[in-house]
This record gives C-alpha cells, sequence and structure tokens, in this order.
C-alpha cells in the first residue's frame, strides 16, 4: 500500500464495467483491491448498454442483490437476507429508507454498493449494506448528449446531458440532466408521465478551494399505481394472468420530489482535504387507490371491493443531512498512513394523513383481471375530517456520530485498517392532522452506540490482494411497526469476512471472491398473525460466499459476472420460511458484451445477460416462486462517434415468473413478460 492510492481519480470511468478506485468505503477514492469490503460498481457504460433507467433496474444487475418491488413508483434493495440504506455522494441519506418514489438514473455518474455492514460511516442503517449514488458533476470541457427511446408499453422517453464551463479560466463550471417520460405498463390502466430535472454548478473559489450546488426536481403522476397481487383463497401464487391490476382506473399516486446538495472543499497541506456537505431532500405525494375484500377465487379469479376498502392519504417527507469530514496521509515510522476524521446529522420527518371514505357501496364476482368496474367512491365521500375517521401520524427521527478510520501500512505489503463510529440515535412519534394532536411518544432513544471496524489486507502480488473485516450495525426500525402500535427493538449484527481482489490490465478487469459470516438479533419480520404489522425475530446467523468480475476481457468484450450462495438459520419457529423472503440461497448474474474493433462489422456491438435465481420463498409456505432462469440482450450500431443505434429485449424467453411473493393482500409482483426497447443516442 502505499500514498499513491490516495491519488487514484474514479472519474472517467464511463467506457468501462469497472472503476479503479470508490468513494463509498474511506469518503475518498480508494483502489477495490485495498478494501476489505465487498463492492460493486455500476459505470456509465455499464448503464448504458443494459439501457438501466432506474435505480431498480441497475440494483438487479449488481452482484448479490435482490430487488423487492414496493409499487409502480419504488422497490426496497436486499443483501446478504438485510435491506440496504442509501448515500448520496459518500454523505448518509434517511430519504432512502423512507419507501420514497426515488430519482431517475439519469442524475448519477455511477453507482456503488457496499454489500454487508457499513456502520462506520453510516451509524444506524441495514445491515445489508450502503447504495452510494454518486452524482453527476461538470467537466471542465464542454460536451453534450442525448437520448430517444421507444419501447414496449407505449414508452416513450427522451433525456439530455450538458455539461458547460462558464468563464475562460473554467473555474465556473455547469452541468444539467433532464428527461421527460411517458409510459404504460405490463399491467392493466397504469400509466406514469414524468419529468426530472437536475442541474449542478461548480466554483473554484481559488486554486484550493471548490464549492458545489445541485439542485434536483421531480414530478410524477402515476394513474392506477400497482402495489402487486393478492394470494389467492388457497393462499397460493395468481397465475390467471400476469397483467391484472387491483387497483381501479381511476386510482392515482402523484409525488414531487426535491434535493438540493451543498458541499465545501478546502485543501489543505499535503494531501490533506477538509470537506462539508449538506443535503436537504422534500416530498410530498398524494394518493388514493382501492383494492379487493376478499380474495380472488384460485380456479375464477373472483373477488370483492367495498369503497371502505378505498386507502386515500396524503403527505410529506423530509430529510436532512450534514457531513464534516478531513481526510490526509502522514509518514510514520518510513511509512504512509492515511487517516479519516468526521462528523454527520442527519434526520428526517413524515407527516402522513390517511383520509376517510364514508360511502359503503360494495362490488361482488369482479374478476381480478378487470377491476375496471369498481368506480371511484362518489365525490365527497372521501374526507380528511377527524369527525369522519379520519387519521394522521407525525414520526420524527435524528441521528448524529463522530467517526474515524485509520489506515496504518504495517509493513510494505500489509496494510491494517481500524475505525469506529460513536452514534446517538432518537426517534418519537405522535398522532397529527387530521387526527388531534396528541403528544409525542418516544419510541427509540439510544445513546453512545458504538460501532468498531477491524480490517487488514496483504498484497500477495502487485495486482493480487488478500483481506480480512469485522464490521457491525445497529438498525432502528422507524415507526409504530407492532400490533399494539410500539416501536420494534432496534436490530444489531456484526460481519466477519474475508476474501481475495483482483486488479489486471491497469485496473480494467477487478475480480473479488468472498467468505462472510452475519449475526443479528431483533430483525423485523411481518407477524404472521396481523400482516399489516411486524414482530421481530430472535437470532439469526447467515453465511456464505460470493465471487465477481467485472471490466474488459480483451479489447471489445466486457463482461460482469456474479455468483452469491447465502444460508441462513433463524432461531423463531414463527418464521421458519424466513431465510428465502429477503434473499435466495442460490443467485447467479452475468451480462457480456462485445463491440466489433475492426473489420465490415466495425460499428456493430452485442450483448448477453444471463440471471438465475433458486426458490424464493413468500410469507407461507404456499407462495414459493421455484428457482428460474431469465434472459436479456442487446444489439447496435454506431454510425460515427457522436451516433448509436441500440434495440434492448428484456426477458427474452418469456418467463413467467414471481419476481417477490410477501403479501396476502399485495406484495406478490409478476416479473414483466418479453419486451424491447429501442434507443437512439447522440454525443457531442
Amino acid at each position: 500500500m502505499d500514498g499513491g492510492t490516495e491519488n487514484l481519480h474514479v472519474y472517467g470511468t464511463s467506457r468501462s464495467y469497472t472503476a479503479p478506485a470508490v468513494e463509498a468505503w474511506g469518503k475518498t477514492p480508494v483502489a477495490l483491491k485495498d478494501i476489505p469490503h465487498s463492492i460493486s460498481v455500476i459505470t456509465q457504460q455499464r448503464m448504458e448498454d443494459s439501457n438501466m433507467l432506474t435505480m431498480t433496474d441497475a440494483m438487479r444487475q449488481i452482484n448479490g442483490i435482490r430487488v423487492l418491488p414496493a409499487s409502480t413508483a419504488n422497490s426496497n434493495f436486499y443483501s446478504r437476507g438485510y435491506q440496504l440504506t442509501t448515500s448520496i455522494d459518500g454523505t448518509p441519506n434517511a430519504a432512502g429508507t423512507l419507501n420514497n418514489a426515488s430519482f431517475d438514473l439519469s442524475m448519477y455518474d455511477r453507482i456503488e454498493v457496499m454489500r454487508g455492514s457499513a456502520g462506520l460511516l453510516q451509524g444506524a442503517g441495514g445491515a445489508g449494506g450502503v447504495v452510494n449514488q454518486v452524482t453527476k458533476k461538470p467537466g471542465k470541457e464542454f460536451a453534450a448528449g442525448g437520448n430517444a427511446t421507444v419501447g414496449s408499453f407505449n414508452n416513450y422517453r427522451a433525456d439530455m446531458d450538458l455539461t458547460v464551463p462558464l468563464n475562460r479560466s473554467k473555474t465556473l463550471r455547469f452541468r444539467t440532466a433532464d428527461l421527460f417520460q411517458d409510459n404504460d405498463y405490463f399491467y392493466k390502466y397504469s400509466h406514469n408521465r414524468s419529468w426530472q430535472a437536475y442541474g449542478v454548478l461548480e466554483w473554484d473559489i481559488t486554486p484550493s478551494t471548490t464549492f458545489l450546488v445541485s439542485h434536483a426536481a421531480q414530478k410524477q403522476n402515476i394513474d392506477a399505481p400497482y402495489y402487486g397481487l393478492p394470494v389467492t383463497t388457497t393462499r397460493t401464487l395468481w397465475y390467471g394472468g400476469r397483467d391484472a391490476n387491483p387497483t381501479p382506473p381511476w386510482g392515482y399516486s402523484d409525488y414531487m420530489t426535491q434535493q438540493t446538495i451543498a458541499s465545501l472543499t478546502q485543501k489543505l497541506w499535503g494531501d490533506w482535504t477538509v470537506t462539508a456537505r449538506g443535503t436537504f431532500y422534500d416530498q410530498s405525494y398524494n394518493t388514493s387507490y382501492n383494492s379487493p375484500d376478499t380474495p380472488p377465487n384460485v380456479r375464477t379469479g373472483l373477488t370483492s371491493y367495498v369503497d371502505g376498502g378505498t386507502f386515500p392519504n396524503r403527505g410529506t417527507n423530509t430529510s436532512r443531512s450534514a457531513d464534516v469530514y478531513a481526510t490526509g496521509s502522514f509518514r510514520l515510522l518510513h511509512r504512509t498512513h492515511h487517516l479519516l476524521l468526521g462528523f454527520n446529522y442527519n434526520s428526517y420527518n413524515t407527516h402522513v394523513g390517511y383520509g376517510a371514505v364514508t360511502s359503503d357501496t360494495e362490488y361482488s364476482d369482479v374478476s381480478i383481471n378487470n377491476t375496471a368496474v369498481v368506480k371511484a367512491p362518489p365525490a365527497g365521500s372521501i374526507t380528511y375530517n377527524a369527525a369522519d375517521g379520519a387519521e394522521g401520524t407525525d414520526d420524527n427521527a435524528y441521528q448524529w456520530g463522530f467517526y474515524g478510520q485509520l489506515r496504518l501500512e504495517v509493513t510494505r505489503h500489509l496494510s491494517l485498517i481500524l475505525g469506529g463510529r460513536v452514534s446517538r440515535f432518537s426517534e418519537k412519534t405522535r398522532d397529527a392532522s387530521p387526527s388531534p394532536e396528541g403528544p409525542w411518544k418516544t419510541t427509540a432513544n439510544i445513546h453512545g452506540q458504538l460501532t468498531p471496524y477491524l480490517g487488514t489486507v496483504y498484497q500477495i502480488t502487485p495486482n493480487l490482494s488478500w483481506y480480512a473485516s469485522y464490521a457491525s450495525i445497529f438498525t432502528p426500525s422507524v415507526g409504530r411497526l407492532t400490533y399494539n402500535r410500539e416501536g420494534l427493538t432496534p436490530q444489531q449484527g456484526n460481519q466477519v469476512e474475508t476474501g481475495f481482489k483482483g486488479e489486471y490490465f491497469h485496473g480494467r478487469l477487478n475480480f473479488s471472491t468472498a467468505l462472510f459470516r452475519m449475526e443479528s438479533v431483533n430483525q423485523p419480520v411481518q407477524d404472521p398473525d396481523h400482516t399489516s404489522f411486524y414482530i421481530t425475530t430472535g437470532p439469526i446467523r447467515r453465511q456464505g460466499w460470493e465471487a465477481q468480475v467485472d471490466g474488459q476481457i480483451i479489447p471489445g468484450l466486457d463482461v460482469s459476472i456474479g455468483y452469491t450462495y447465502l444460508d441462513t438459520k433463524v432461531s423463531n419457529p414463527k418464521v421458519s420460511d424466513f431465510g428465502g423472503v429477503f434473499s435466495p440461497r442460490h443467485m447467479f448474474k452475468s451480462w457480456v458484451h462485445y463491440n466489433a474493433q475492426q473489420g465490415r462489422l466495425k460499428g456493430l456491438s452485442f450483448g448477453v445477460g444471463l440471471d438465475a435465481y433458486s426458490n424464493l420463498r413468500g410469507s407461507y409456505a404456499t407462495t414459493v416462486q421455484g428457482g428460474y432462469m431469465t434472459l436479456d440482450s442487446v444489439i447496435g450500431y454506431r454510425f460515427n462517434k457522436h451516433l448509436k443505434l441500440q434495440l434492448n429485449t428484456y426477458n427474452l424467453t418469456n418467463r413467467y415468473y414471481y419476481e417477490r411473493a410477501s403479501g396476502v393482500w399485495q406484495f406478490n409482483f409478476p416479473a414483466a413478460p418479453r419486451s424491447f426497447m429501442a434507443t437512439l443516442r447522440g454525443s457531442y
């Protein structure tokens, strides 16, 4: 390990499937082979070849990640059986844990995913790891690009990306990434019309001081929002038509999301820098839909609806984050060592009002494949008046903590990493408008929570390293989640991991293998007796291994291949099928892409992706999705350096399978059938 590692830059990786360094682990760029943790990166080139448009698209392609759709607007992400936390440019971001509508992928330069406990920099968070969303920054040279996309299900999309220096000295730079999309879905009735605008301004105030401010805004209007299918009368999955949508056409879900980031970076002496960053997130939403009152008949698909089953709700989600840290190296005993010291703060507030429905209309013998016969409740029958039974809640939580990471170069080939964080976490809830305002009730109050970290990396050769690490995490559960309307005991856990990492062809190809073991207590799971609420488990042990390779094997041939094996053991007999709900035992993901370099085929490109999963368990022994395999492909042609046309195909074999099976009345999601997307890409 030499001091040169800290000078790595992760920018300019857009034409590769891997990055020379990432920032998710230590706030500054560190080579993948020097990090004692499992990490994957989705680069711009990988996004482009697979035509990824959303965070869900990207996470589906990352090794070891299980995607659990939650609605038309958002998904939840799991690794090694635990939920992931999000961060923005390395700053913890509570908004990513609120089940919110997520921003489109167009505003991000790359996605870094660190699997496993990440409490060192995050404090409270998901034990599955952290998804670091790295936003686009301005370049010093003018560049412009845009895409026009047409796809299955009436999918029309246009986006553009422009970066430009604003003065002759190029100390003031601007970048914008904007899009408009109008599309249907494979399930009936649903329609989306959305736009997103992102702008970022970067100013070198002095040669050693840089200020950056960005703002993103997204508007989504979704007709007939989709939350998955109910189980049948025999508590089995519905296979009578994957395009069924329990939400009638009049349902809606509207979101307005805004996020502002401001940062100031000051270079000190040598390679020392200090950075202060603030993130401000605000979202408002308004939703109303109806869902079945009885499970659909397993043979006929007939169910019933009542107006009282309508779910009108509206609310706001806000998050405020601050992060101040210093990084740099120092010499001691003729060795170069690296130090990170910091403090971060994160708060989030949610308010939700649940409307009441005064109408009592009933609909019997409704086919789950034709819910358009269910009409909206009469005008005036949906009310947000407390006297009619409308309710509301406020939830307020915050955490702050001091953290540090010391990377000691013990010998020329051996480094030792010592780290830790001391955190304070508090949460309180209350009844709020339209309910009569009630007193605040504390649901979590954690003082001095220590999350230690210990790691080591040994350089076997200049290209190959061995590593081992110990990490811990704690995860408070937000909200009144139990049947008794109480908070859940915070989840706590730790992880040990060891493996090998290799970097070849000057960083163009990276591979890694890992063995891991995770132990935790108090993980939230669905209450089998009250399925809208949660209970906590006893001790859980998860262990397994994974391997991945990303990058360029030969000129023009890029690959991304990964395999994960996970074994779960839980002590609570009430949740014996718990393991496969969040992560299957086997996951294999692969993507191989080739660009013809010369000859008559020059300009032609084609790729294929094969993913395979073992059984996915649901909430019941009768809701099991058997093992399955899917196939995606792409073929493209580059006319010149400015223009390219490509055609992506998804689920090429038209496999009928469930991507998620975990609920009684919803959260059972069939995957989309075969679909196509043609994209014309231009750049200058």
